[in-house]
């Protein structure tokens, strides 16, 4: 698997709620803390991740980047949940990534991030790894489609987050629908000299290698 399929991968659910969260946290999903430290990791490869797949002189906003890496890892949450409940192990080795697609990774990253990058491909994996089998185990037809399976799965899923006491720091400006409703104040990921390249976004409003 190529990066840019890699990429792929790691795009995300939007599905979300809005309240108070323990200081500290991004998110809370009922018991289950995510702190910030995580959502700025996530946030930081998503940012690299995206500029990669989008080209280069593409300006990528950083706001949307954060609200995308804390949305799927509040999404991820809720999956790891419901696969335990429904006694579901996804096999790792669909969704781990491959030593050569590790080495892969390697070629675009420094390699003290290399870890944090492959540690969030794989946690995106994972969620769908997961659909899949939800799907499966809901639509029970050896015939269905990968897609479809995969479809039913992430429905399963969404629906369940929207039962789920999910809140997100309110700086993030998600909505209960899972969309932007707001700027996200205060909230930031590190953001390096600017490409002069991109256009049409403040530097301190974009992601940049």
């Amino acid at each position: 698997m190529k990066l840019r399929v890699l990429v792929v991968t790691a795009t995300a659910l939007l599905v979300a709620g809005c309240g108070s969260v323990h200081p500290g946290a991004a998110a809370v999903v009922g018991d289950t803390s995510i702190s910030m430290a995580r959502a700025d990791d996530v946030a930081t490869v998503y940012c690299q991740l995206t500029l990669l797949s989008a080209g280069q002189g593409t300006p990528v906003g950083n706001a949307d980047v954060r609200r995308q890496a804390v949305t799927d890892l509040v999404v991820g949450v809720v999956a790891r949940e419901m696969a335990d409940d429904a006694d579901l192990t996804p096999n790792p080795s669909s969704y781990e990534i491959t030593p050569a697609q590790r080495k892969d990774i390697a070629k675009e990253f420094p390699a003290d991030q290399l870890d944090l990058v492959v540690e969030t491909l794989n946690d995106a994996q994972r969620t769908y790894a997961i659909a899949d089998l939800l799907g499966a185990r809901k639509i029970d037809d050896p015939d269905a489609e990968a897609e479809q399976l995969r479809d039913q799965g992430l429905q399963l899923i969404q629906a369940e987050v929207a039962r789920r006491d999910v809140r997100f720091d309110p700086r993030f400006g998600i909505g209960r629908d899972g969309t932007a409703k707001a700027p996200t104040g205060s909230l930031s990921v590190e953001v390096k000299a600017p490409d002069p390249d991109q256009k049409g976004l403040p530097a301190t409003q974009q992601c940049t290698r």
